[in-house]
């Protein structure tokens, strides 16, 4: 009896079968589990993003209930906000800020101060609140404390952008993974910046503010109003706090953006 075996081409078509349905498969798991980082990433950076709206508003309502540390805190933040009716800004300055859309995470890094540019963290004036902070800041007794000391204390919860922070070696920069704070202990050992571990949540002995990578806040006083001031009409002034995130996904070449905004009314003006 003759056997006979599979010829070339029936093997060639049958390996060719097998490929497309390996790839489709791989494709598929690949595909779902993108879908699933890119969810883990989002939900985490709502998580950082919800922690700051939460220190803002811990922060002004401290200030309200006559916490004079806070109220040194809120004074600072308040003075750091943008004031488009009391100072000339660029054409297109309020819609760099109120359309967030940035082409790349890096543009927003930027440390030029190009007046023309205002899209930039820098000019935009931006700040991170230190949230692992605040728990020393509660407990410090501001009696004890000369202005430089205050000064300090206030410096190390309220974090502004300058061109010395910017970039991969300061405290502001693009993100590794997702948004998020990176902090470091008294003795200078940093958390796991691609980790979450529980070094990140210790705050007693990671308190310090190390990097804010992709997070920042923007801040812009009410239209009109001379906040703090001692003008009594002033009823309602408020600022309006922007946080915003910026990052790329997996194996995305476009930036991921969530941002929000929260208003809050300042304690120290005149009912």
């Amino acid at each position: 009896m003759v056997k006979k075996g599979d010829t070339l081409i029936e093997v060639t078509l049958a390996v060719g079968i097998f490929s497309m349905i390996a790839i489709a498969v791989v494709s598929v798991m690949n595909s779902g589990t993108s879908g699933a980082q890119t969810a883990l990433e989002a939900t985490l950076t709502r998580e950082e993003i919800d922690a700051q709206a939460e220190a803002l508003r811990f922060i002004q309502n401290s200030a309200a209930n006559g916490d004079e540390r806070y109220n040194s805190l809120w004074k600072e933040i308040v003075s750091n906000a943008i004031d488009f009716t009391g100072t000339t800004y660029p054409p297109g300055s309020k819609e760099s800020i109120f359309q967030f859309a940035p082409e790349t995470c890096g543009d927003l890094y930027d440390n030029k101060t190009d007046t023309d540019n205002f899209s930039t963290a820098i000019s935009q004036k931006a700040f991170i609140i230190n949230t692992h902070g605040l728990g020393n800041f509660s407990n410090t007794d501001f009696t004890t404390l000369n202005s430089t000391e205050q000064n300090t204390a206030i410096e190390n919860i309220f974090v502004t952008v300058n061109e010395n922070n910017l970039g991969e070696e300061g405290i502001f920069s693009e993100a590794s993974t997702y948004p998020h704070l990176i902090f470091t202990s008294a003795s200078g050992s940093n958390s796991d910046s691609n980790s979450d571990s529980g070094a990140l949540s210790d705050e007693t002995n990671y308190n310090q503010l190390s990097k804010a990578e992709g997070i920042y806040i923007v801040a812009i006083k009410d239209k009109g109003t001379n906040i703090g001031g001692d003008n009594k009409d002033n009823k309602s002034a408020f600022i309006d706090f922007y946080i915003r995130t910026c990052w790329y996904g997996s194996n995305d070449q476009t930036p991921s953006t969530i941002s929000t905004i929260i208003r809050l009314h300042d304690p120290n003006v005149m009912e």
